[in-house]
């Protein structure tokens, strides 16, 4: 798929890291990108500084990215290309102190990047299915999901595995 400045996308985690990378990246080529993240002032700034559009978005919650998408298209119209880069990694042992690592934590971490991936992707799915494909092959637009490992730290992050097993065919 070709970006252009007709080509509408959205940025998951857009206001830092990968994912202002991303957004950057696709506004170079004339792309017109909305950011979705929880961070308001870093993403209202990039947004500003790429022509863009941002929207506060907790991509765990259904409604949120709902709303954000609802916003994106009002805007821009039906998204072709969405990049999910939200994401967090918290460092927790096991057991620190005799403590055993605190499950709201990885909960957390689970809803983010697991469930708040499928939440993107399948919202965006939906949306991309009404438009006319882009080639005969029945293209409609990519959606891409990148995860970004932090080395040096222990991780109680699975999400990454679990994308993989549910993206890749049997």
């Amino acid at each position: 798929m070709k970006v252009h400045k007709d080509t509408a996308a959205v940025v998951t985690g857009g206001a830092s890291g990968l994912g202002a990378a991303v957004a950057e990246a696709l506004a170079r080529k004339g792309a017109r990108v909305c950011i979705f993240d929880v961070d308001a002032n870093l993403g209202e700034s990039r947004a500003e500084a790429l022509g863009g559009l941002f929207r506060k978005v907790d991509v765990s919650d259904p409604a949120s990215v709902a709303q954000g998408f609802a916003e994106a298209r009002r805007r821009f119209g039906q998204e072709r290309l969405v990049v999910s880069c939200a994401g967090i990694a918290p460092a927790a042992r096991t057991v620190s102190r005799g403590e055993p690592h605190n499950p709201e934590i990885f909960t957390k971490v689970m809803m983010v990047n697991l469930v708040g991936t499928f939440n993107v992707a399948s919202q965006a799915a939906a949306g991309m299915a009404s438009l006319q494909p882009l080639s005969s092959d029945g293209e409609r637009g990519p959606s891409s999901i990148r995860r970004q490992s932090q080395p040096s730290t222990v991780r109680s992050d699975k999400s990454p595995t679990a994308l993989r097993k549910a993206a890749l065919p049997r």
